[in-house]
């Protein structure tokens, strides 16, 4: 299984010596994230990065009671406490498995130890890193310059079933727009 699990992730990202597989296999773990339990708590610190094989997580922040969703993260995707896992200080959102998934994790004293060791882990994490930064600008863009609907537009673009997989009101707080909205431009002979 884990075999299968590293040719997709070398598929996507670039391949690895039979040399770093074997040290690969060896620091990471595959586990099991039942839907609605916690993976990373705000103020936790979190040492980990999560890579989607089956499922689908989420990142979100806790405001005035309402949960604001930054980032979903599906088949084939990474996701962490950036800030948390980058700077080693207290997760600043929650990490929450959205749906039964399966993840392979990865602690970050052996993405070092294998950055260090091989060159080919280290480009791998270069572009994994780059690609999530690559995204995180868009949202960012997209939040800045597009509309509502241009921005729902984008969501279904990049993920053409996430209306089946998560709640529209997490898909409307990831959006940056109330869930009435949502509902208007999902249905825009109801009045958009």
């Amino acid at each position: 299984m884990l075999d299968k699990i590293l040719k997709t992730i070398t598929d996507q990202y670039g391949p690895l010596s039979s040399k770093t597989l074997v040290d690969v296999t060896s620091r990471c773990e595959l586990v099991e994230g039942e839907k609605g339990n916690l993976l990373v708590k705000e103020g936790q610190y979190s040492d980990k990065l999560f890579y989607v094989v089956k499922g689908g997580v989420r990142a979100f922040y806790l405001k005035d009671g309402k949960t604001i969703s930054d980032w979903f993260s599906f088949e084939g995707d990474f996701i962490s406490s950036i800030i948390g896992f980058f700077l080693d200080v207290p997760s600043q959102h929650y990490i929450e498995p959205m749906e039964d998934s399966s993840l392979l994790v990865f602690k970050r004293d052996d993405i070092d130890f294998l950055c260090d060791k091989h060159h080919d882990f280290e480009r791998l994490g270069r572009l994994s890193v780059t690609k999530t930064m690559l995204q995180l600008q868009q949202r960012v863009v997209a939040i800045q310059f597009k509309s509502s609907k241009e921005r729902y537009d984008s969501l279904l673009q990049k993920y053409p079933k996430i209306e089946l997989r998560v709640p529209l009101g997490d898909i409307a707080s990831y959006l940056g727009i109330t869930q009435e909205t949502l509902s208007r431009i999902r249905n825009p002979k109801n009045g958009i």
